[in-house]
């Protein structure tokens, strides 16, 4: 049964951080007509268990536990799988992966940090030459609306002041000066280290996601329709011949439940790090072992759904003392970065202070945290040491045909004596800060850890692999890099050896960002999105940008 009444040029398939840009940056283009397909529902629909009111309000994020976003009808239920760790451990981890309009954005603590010097350096030595630290820097500028930055774009970016800081993240500050990092106020300022309010993307306590900006203000352009609660399968392919080479040409892509939606240009998918190779796979596009382990005739052997990566953190907690924390505090306001002693200027490690963290909940799919060492259920306040250069990195491959079965993940967090070694000195430091005066005021010892865990290295070890959690920052799982470098996207996000197929989304982020993923998925997004509105040539052949 087809769809395709209507002629469209465009489909993108997922409206999450990349795709809501992607689609409207399109859109803007008159001659185009464009599709966008989101599996969640629209957020402005939702009941009163999972209201609007709740999702937008900024103080309210996954890692506290509340059910509006486990719910099942804006999260997939994933679950990670981590081989290989200490006896008793857990090896598997839920992890929220949102599902509705806005994707991640709509649920997040909406970070806005800009990817560094470093990373965009590594960008380039894959063979991403257009995605140099320059190029990059424009497009952030085009996006943002940051009074600190002086800029105009159009989505907005504030910063805690002192007088909405909790008692909790004043403390953090204090003690993270206490130790010796400098005070600093925009992180965006190019090689900024030091500690102070994060960037986000909220307007006073209203969170603001990508559909926020970019999707519901053009909700009534002609050039833009909005599919919801639609789950797709696989891309649809045409095949031909030219000068003796066979084209996979796009055409557009099959739903779940057996219906076709045609587009006569291009198919954009955007459905995240962790889908968006599973969509690939099924359509004949991955690792030929894998395909064929499922009976899919292989299209394109690529290394679709490798090289998947996320920001290893390991949590120090401890119970707040009476007093320090109100319900009305926000979860997630301030943060310290630096370089390691291994990666000077990467500025790979990071510090994030949380003012409430549940865990040990009853309910798992209500906690996605691992058991935390002696606490007991209910709210712990802390750090996230978070390890934001991976040398470590997992899969996400189908398990099945059946486009309902979610991929299996499986991470192999601290999985290299480099990240061991990292996330020791890491953790040191995150240690000292959570002893300093400062937030011992405000917080009893911390649970699981002590001096004598932090003296030997074997113990430190130990706790390290028995905490390690996700940050939920997926990536890379389809690599933009050159073919011979083991890239799956060319620059431009072209699918090597297809036409009128593109991934847009963090997959295709050539290596991990040393910042938090979505801000660098939305500018990648807004790159790309500009590209094809701007393209008037509709052969779409592969090329740089």
């Amino acid at each position: 049964m087809s769809e395709s009444a209507y002629n469209y040029t465009h489909i993108v398939v997922g409206a999450g951080s990349a795709g809501c840009v992607v689609a409207a940056r399109i859109a803007e283009n008159l001659d185009n007509r464009v599709l966008l397909i989101e599996a969640g529902p629209d957020q402005d629909a939702l009941d009163s268990t999972c209201s609007p009111s709740r999702i937008r309000n900024s103080r309210r994020v996954p890692m506290r536990g509340q059910s509006e976003f486990f719910d099942p009808k804006i999260d997939w239920d994933l679950q990670v799988h981590m081989p290989g760790y200490l006896q008793g451990a857990s090896t598997t981890m839920r992890v929220p992966q949102a599902k509705l309009l806005g994707g991640g954005s709509s649920i997040n603590g909406g970070t806005a940090l800009r990817n560094t010097q470093n990373d965009s350096r590594e960008w380039v030595e894959m063979g991403n030459d257009a995605w140099d630290f320059e190029s990059v820097h424009d497009v952030y500028q085009v996006l943002e609306a940051d009074h600190v930055r002086g800029t105009h774009g159009p989505h907005p970016i504030q910063r805690a002041v002192p007088r909405e800081l909790g008692s909790i993240q004043a403390a953090f500050l204090k003690g993270a000066v206490e130790v010796g990092f400098k005070e600093v106020i925009d992180f965006n300022e190019t090689g900024t280290e030091g500690a102070g309010p994060s960037p986000v993307c909220r307007v006073g306590d209203q969170r603001v996601s990508a559909a926020d900006t970019f999707i519901y203000p053009r909700r009534h352009w002609k050039t833009l329709s909005i599919m919801i609660g639609a789950t797709v399968d696989r891309v649809s392919f045409s095949r031909s011949s030219s000068n003796n080479d066979n084209i996979n040409r796009a055409t557009g892509v099959i739903l779940a439940d057996g219906r076709s939606v045609e587009a006569t240009v291009e198919v954009i998918i955007s459905a995240g790090a962790v889908l968006s190779p599973a969509i690939l796979q099924r359509s004949g596009i991955g690792p030929e072992d894998l395909l064929r382990q499922h009976n899919i005739s292989p299209i394109v052997h690529l290394p679709v759904g490798h090289n998947l990566s996320d920001h290893p953190c390991i949590p120090i907690v401890a119970k707040p003392r009476v007093g320090s924390y109100s319900d009305k505090d926000y979860s997630v306001q301030c943060q310290a970065r630096w370089s390691s002693s291994m990666l000077p200027g990467a500025i790979d490690h990071q510090l994030v202070c949380f003012s409430y963290l549940y865990v040990h909940a009853r309910d798992p799919k209500m906690a996605p945290q691992r058991t935390i060492s002696g606490a007991a259920t209910g709210h712990v306040a802390g750090i996230g040491c978070n390890l934001n250069k991976p040398t470590s990195s997992g899969t996400t491959f189908i398990q099945s045909r059946d486009p309902n079965v979610l991929p299996k993940v499986t991470m192999d967090y601290l999985g290299t004596a480099a990240d061991q070694a990292s996330a020791r000195e890491l953790v040191r430091t995150g240690y000292g800060v959570i002893r300093s005066a400062a937030m011992q005021s405000v917080l009893e010892t911390p649970l699981g850890i002590e001096d004598s865990t932090i003296a030997s290295n074997d113990d430190l070890d130990k706790f390290c692999q028995a905490h390690v959690t996700s940050t939920y920052h997926f990536s890379s799982s389809c690599q933009m890099a050159s073919r011979e470098k083991g890239g799956v996207v060319d620059q431009s996000g072209r699918v090597y050896g297809t036409t009128g197929l593109r991934v847009c989304d963090a997959s295709i982020i050539p290596t991990v960002p040393a910042s938090n993923n979505m801000w660098t998925t939305m500018m990648f997004a807004e790159r790309i999105g500009r590209s094809v509105r701007d393209e008037k040539d509709v052969g779409r052949e592969q090329s740089g940008m």
